[in-house]
């Protein structure tokens, strides 16, 4: 029985909505995106009220979320609004309209708990064990220091990208004097934070003024891949990106690559905040995410069913393990596969002259090499490729998930339609590629032992003896197939690592 979620956002600035669907085996998966622009917080007068024109806007958008949550029949709705709720003189009586027409039973959430929701969100999908996040809202920032994947400091800046648009008229073409009043405004409310002060650490950001700044940067450097999550630029890239986007009026800001017009007009001050985040907490590198405080709800309320802490401990192994099982991948073949290859790659290592990290990524590509069969069991090594490269898988880098779609996609023989792909050449190097053809035939060799999916093969001894590689094959029955299958692949060996060979 498949489990509906449905999970809504409703910030300063925008309106989210995201349904996850939950199956009967646990694998989970997005199903259903929406955005629309509310601007809640525009126009919020000196009494602190929300408007009625900005509270009919929200509420007319959320009587199209809750008539999608009919549509698709959602089991369960779990809605937040943020700081232009939290912070208004009449968010109760907003809260009360809401309820009653649209039936959505919208929760006001305090600033350290939209920080700990944008860091559940952030640390069960990017591989960071110290950093400084910043969740950069319409209304608000909340920013969270994290060590050894803990957060140990949470506060709430009670000002975002609209609220700080309004309050210093940055809307169209801004003066010097603008900009650096904006600026000593935010570097003052900073600085009264010692925690933040000179960490050197990577700055992790979400929202959507962090992925606006990840699609220019994106533009402005003609990347060959459209993937936000885990896209990672120094902060001179930043600071050349600021730089230039100060300089622009809203009509050219409204054209600028990359950037959505919807954002054109509060772009000024949000890119403002986060330079003065690096400037004060020394930031080293800016990581995106594409997760957040939606991706945060998701995972408390997912994992909390499961009994599971809400910190994941492996998120590469757990978003594989969701990916095979989302795929309805043979598990047992899959893990077999991954065992086997596991015992050759440390027995070989002298061999193969490669890391540790390394060996995760065959572990990831060996799980995951039989998924495209779900598409058409014909060429499924090249579907299973496409797949990886397109997969939510949490804790790689853009350039180590195309390597592993290589490996994947190679896992009966090399190829060379993958070497002239434009995307998997424009990420990997020469040495990528002779990594990728390394791991590919220990895959290769794994497959072939399990190539009847039976587990005849239960263990493999791996040796080395001078110019020779020995394969022992524990097994209890006749495994002539699987024999013959590894045979085909010492020619490969041979080129590939000079040793001949020889199984027993």
């Amino acid at each position: 029985m498949t489990e509906r979620v449905a999970i809504i956002d409703l910030g300063s600035n925008s309106a989210r909505l995201i349904v996850m669907h939950i199956y009967h085996n646990g694998a989970y998966n997005l199903v259903y995106n929406q955005k629309e622009t509310v601007r809640l917080s525009e126009g919020l007068d000196a009494a602190g009220l929300l408007t009625k024109d900005a509270m009919w806007r929200a509420i007319g958008t959320l009587k199209t979320f809750a008539h999608m949550c009919e549509l698709v029949k959602v089991d369960k709705i779990l809605a937040v609004a943020t700081a232009a709720v939290r912070n208004a003189k009449n968010g109760s009586e907003f809260i009360d309209l809401v309820c009653l027409h649209t039936g959505i039973p919208l929760q006001v959430i305090t600033g350290e708990t939209e920080a700990h929701l944008g860091y559940t969100g952030i640390i069960n999908t990017i591989d960071v064990d110290d950093a400084l996040l910043f969740d950069l809202g319409g209304g608000s920032t909340e920013v969270t220091l994290v060590k050894d994947r803990q957060p140990v400091e949470m506060f709430s800046l009670p000002f975002g990208a609209v609220t700080l648009t309004e309050k210093f008229v940055s809307q169209d073409k801004v003066s010097d004097s603008q900009l650096t009043a904006m600026r000593e405004y935010i570097v003052t409310r900073l600085e009264r934070l010692p925690w933040l002060k000179r960490l050197g650490l990577p700055l992790v950001g979400i929202g959507g003024t962090a992925r606006n700044i990840a699609k220019m940067d994106q533009k402005r450097k003609n990347y060959p891949f459209p993937k936000v999550h885990n896209y990672r630029f120094g902060p001179m890239a930043f600071e050349e990106l600021w730089r230039a986007i100060a300089k622009t009026n809203l009509t050219q800001r409204r054209k600028y690559p990359g950037l959505s017009s919807e954002r054109a007009d509060i772009i000024i001050a949000g890119t403002t905040i986060v330079k003065s985040l690096i400037e004060v907490s020394h930031a080293n590198n800016i990581v995106i995410s594409g997760c957040g405080v939606r991706e945060g709800m998701f995972f408390e309320y997912y994992l909390n069913k499961k009994n599971q802490a809400n910190v994941i401990p492996d998120i590469l192994m757990h978003s594989t393990q969701n990916m095979l099982l989302f795929y309805k991948g043979d598990t047992i073949h899959a893990r077999h596969v991954s065992r086997l290859a596991e015992k050759m790659f440390d027995s070989w290592l002298p061999l193969l002259r490669l890391g540790q990290r390394d060996k995760k990524l065959l572990m990831v590509a060996a799980l995951l090499h039989d998924i495209g069969i779900t598409i058409n069991y014909y060429d499924h090594a090249r579907h299973s490729a496409y797949l990886v490269e397109n997969a939510r898988l949490f804790g790689l880098t853009h350039r180590e998930q195309m390597l592993i779609a290589v490996v994947v996609g190679w896992h009966n023989s090399p190829s060379a339609k993958y070497v002239r792909n434009k995307v998997y050449s424009e990420f990997l190097d020469q040495h990528d590629w002779q990594t990728a053809r390394k791991l590919a035939l220990i895959l290769a060799l794994a497959e072939s032992l399990e190539i009847t999916q039976l587990g005849l093969v239960h263990d493999v001894v791996p040796t080395i003896s001078g110019v020779q590689a020995q394969l022992r094959l524990l097994t209890t029955q006749p495994v002539a197939l699987e024999r013959q299958a590894v045979s085909q692949h010492r020619k490969w060996f041979k080129k590939e690592l000079g040793f001949e060979l020889i199984i027993d």
